[in-house]
């Protein structure tokens, strides 16, 4: 069968929920605490005591937690104490910053010690690698440069597709399997202090966003890199910067800023999604940003678009959300809303407590009925099996998404084959740009 990166990641993760029903095989590498999916929803068991259930959620909880740290090396205490939490369970990953990226040997290293903690699963290690204004690996420090989406929307998709095939590859090869983008946002606002000011977006267009997104999207898959459309509902007409205060979209957001994430959601066309701290009455539940709203994530995500992704927060470290919520409130609001992943990105205070401060938050607000058992069982299945089809990948360099339930192979990428126009995503013509073929068989 032939290669095609735009295939739907559902398959694969359907696939893999049926195999994490079974027991896993002898010999297994494995973390210091169990990921089995015999734990999976342990409050089904009438039996279990209360204690040993409380201990079990958790441990879920912890897979649901992303931070960022300070520190480069291994062996300094940050990173040595990230891959302890991996270790431990009591996170499920990482986001890197431009001061934990001094060079690629570097990196690897870092990067390694931190998988190792981790075993048989790799823990997310993302990073902020749109191009342009906001990229962490930075040719002063010996890394490939790239441009930002506006400019890369000024050349044709397959240029785009070979410039974001470069930036995966080098990704993959350090180790880092999460890149958060592509930035979906509309530039409606040329002055918005975070998008258009910075040329984070492609266009004004949807169709034009989605297609350069697209390649994004799937030139990353190619090398088994995750990517998270962001920032729904849309952050492009904006006029202010969550970075620094509340954004307020309620007059200044159109429906059409909802398009790229709407297609990208339906056709299950990105593995994740992040929500922002944008209020707005049609996304916010009351005058929470819909970050921490229902009314984005379950209704709107989940339940009106029909995405089956990961729904990732933007940093709750930020003043938009900082400034009026604690860390356990902001954790609890978003895991209540149907965040599967809760990202503590900021790294300004070396706050040892904060993880467990946020677990312990989640873990009561379960213990006490104000999060629903199923919403937090139901994020960390989401989790593993994204895990899962992450170990896959890496394992074999196989793309994320491109996997044929029926015959149980990948198909994936090796000789060029001739550009053509194909159908894509709601009718906009995606070019099949050339991309290495090939299939590998699953033992």
């Amino acid at each position: 069968m032939k290669g095609n990166p735009a295939l739907p990641l559902r398959p694969l993760l359907a696939l893999l929920a049926l195999a994490f029903a079974v027991p896993a095989q002898a010999g297994a590498p494995s973390p210091s605490w169990p990921l089995l999916w015999s734990e999976w929803t342990p409050r089904a068991t009438p039996t279990l005591h209360p204690d040993r259930a409380m201990e079990l959620v958790a441990r879920e909880v912890g897979q649901m937690i992303m931070i960022g740290f300070p520190g480069a090396e291994p062996d300094e205490d940050w990173p040595e104490r990230a891959a302890t939490m991996i270790a431990g369970g009591r996170i499920g990953g990482v986001i890197l910053f431009g001061d934990n990226a001094r060079s690629p040997g570097q990196v690897k290293r870092l990067t390694g010690s931190l998988a190792a903690a981790a075993g048989s699963l790799p823990p997310f290690i993302a990073i902020d690698q749109e191009g342009g204004y906001i990229q962490r690996l930075t040719r002063r420090n010996g890394f490939q440069s790239l441009p930002s989406a506006r400019t890369i929307a000024r050349t044709d998709l397959c240029t785009a597709r070979a410039d974001y095939a470069k930036t995966a590859a080098e990704l993959a090869s350090l180790g880092i399997n999460v890149n958060f983008g592509p930035v979906v946002d509309l530039d409606i606002n040329p002055r918005n202090p975070a998008i258009g000011r910075k040329a984070r977006s492609y266009g004004v267009d949807p169709a034009t966003v989605i297609a350069y997104a697209e390649q994004f999207i799937a030139a990353h898959d190619d090398d088994g890199v995750l990517t998270a459309a962001k920032h729904f509902p849309g952050h492009g007409s904006a006029v202010l910067d969550p970075h620094t205060r509340i954004v307020d979209i309620t007059r200044t957001w159109q429906p059409r800023e909802l398009t790229p994430f709407e297609i990208l959601a339906r056709e299950q066309r990105v593995p994740m999604i992040m929500v922002g701290h944008l209020i707005h009455p049609r996304f916010s539940d009351g005058d929470r940003p819909a970050s921490l709203s229902r009314r984005a994530i379950t209704v709107a995500l989940r339940d009106r678009l029909g995405f089956d992704g990961l729904v990732i927060t933007d940093d709750l470290g930020m003043d938009a959300i900082a400034d009026r919520y604690s860390d356990e409130e902001a954790a609890v609001m978003a895991a209540r809303a149907g965040a599967d992943i809760l990202l503590f990105a900021s790294r300004g205070s070396s706050d040892l407590t904060r993880v467990d401060r946020v677990i312990d938050a989640v873990t009561g607000a379960v213990a006490a009925g104000r999060i629903p058992a199923a919403t937090i069982a139901q994020a960390y299945r989401r989790i593993l099996v994204t895990k899962r089809a992450l170990a896959y990948a890496i394992a074999g360099r196989h793309p994320v998404r491109s996997f044929d339930a029926a015959s149980r192979t990948y198909t994936g990428a090796t000789a060029p084959a001739p550009a053509a126009f194909t159908p894509g995503i709601a009718g906009i013509p995606v070019p099949s740009c050339p991309s290495p073929p090939g299939a590998t068989t699953l033992n």
